[in-house]
């Protein structure tokens, strides 16, 4: 059996996890979570993924920098800390131009200092090619740390941050749109390039009166329901146009290229977070995150894990972005991304 017979779900619950060495509420989760001096510590690692940016010659060594701090940042957040610092272990070949280490550094900085963290040290390494790995250090400053579990006999499935920008970005820059890159030139680059990590809402999360599960998005929120919907042991139903909130110049721009506005916010790239609140709390939970964009797309049921849209139809496996299946990191050609996110069928 190779571990693409499983993919990346099924392999961590069946085997990695069951080596973890965390309290089984937090097994799984977007950080471990320590217990330091009467603090809870949240640590982290990730390695710097391949930002679609260089299929568009948009991958400078600060975007490199900045996916690096950001992919661990987005970890921090869903875990509802306060980011403290990171460790970056960094190889690349002998005749790599220090003007790319040094423009690493400064995206790895300057996405940090947006939320007062630091950067601790790391490594260096000669290798045949580059890669960057962080680890990544927090705190919990609210009333308790946010896991992916809960215990609800039914619940609300939010999306924290705005969705489909990315995906937009993605299209009108394939396409040429000469309009929205000159109407929102900057948004459509920074989609792409410079994406913010919800810091900010984990740690409104970790100050509600109330635990909700949560995730972070980066490997898309079709994803995320259905790891949410596999740690909860519950099932998902999309009950809600999930693009009904996207720009209508965007929507319509996808639409004008035969591309389903919902598989632009259900896939990767927005770097949302993904929570399931109790039904009880939903009032609540909508007023204590009124200052951030949010928006409801489902709710949730005890079950078996499954993931369905309105009409019963199941999640479908080739859609889904997950590691060892075909996911992000074995597409080979901006076509081949475009053909297997945006054009595969969610639901089936």
């Amino acid at each position: 059996m190779k571990v693409s017979d499983l993919g990346e779900i099924r392999l961590l619950h069946e085997i990695v996890l069951q080596h973890v060495s965390q309290e089984e509420d937090h097994r799984g989760d977007d950080c471990a979570h320590l217990s330091v001096g009467g603090e809870e510590l949240l640590w982290s690692i990730d390695p710097c993924p391949t930002p679609v940016a260089k299929w568009f010659g948009l991958d400078t060594p600060e975007v490199y920098g900045w996916y690096t701090a950001l992919i661990n940042l987005s970890d921090i957040a869903a875990s509802g800390g306060t980011p403290l610092g990171m460790l970056v272990s960094m190889e690349f070949p002998d005749d790599t131009q220090v003007v790319f280490v040094e423009g690493f550094q400064r995206g790895l900085k300057s996405a940090l200092s947006l939320f007062n963290a630091q950067v601790f040290g790391g490594n260096l390494k000669s290798a045949s090619r580059f890669s960057a790995t962080g680890s990544i250090l927090g705190i919990v400053k609210g009333n308790h740390s946010v896991c992916r579990r809960i215990e609800s006999t039914q619940a609300v499935i939010y999306l924290i941050g705005s969705s489909g920008i990315f995906w937009s970005s993605i299209i009108a820059h394939r396409t040429h749109d000469s309009r929205l890159l000159t109407d929102r030139g900057r948004e459509l680059v920074n989609a792409l390039c410079y994406p913010i990590p919800q810091i900010e809402a984990g740690k409104k999360l970790s100050k509600l009166p109330y635990k909700v599960a949560c995730m972070d998005c980066s490997d898309g929120v079709l994803n995320g329901m259905q790891q949410l919907a596999t740690a909860c042991k519950m099932n998902i139903t999309v009950d809600e146009d999930p693009a009904k909130h996207m720009p209508a110049d965007l929507r319509q721009m996808l639409l004008m290229n035969g591309i389903r506005p919902e598989n632009a916010v259900l896939q990767f790239g927005d770097w949302q977070l993904l929570c399931l609140v109790p039904t009880e709390y939903s009032e609540h939970f909508e007023k204590s995150l009124g200052g951030f964009t949010l928006q409801k797309i489902g709710v949730a049921y005890p079950g078996d894990g499954s993931v369905r849209d309105k009409i019963g139809r199941r999640v479908n496996p080739a859609a889904l972005n997950e590691n060892f299946s075909g996911g992000y990191n074995s597409i080979q050609s901006l076509d081949e991304l475009v053909e297997k996110f945006m054009f595969a069928e969610l639901f089936i």
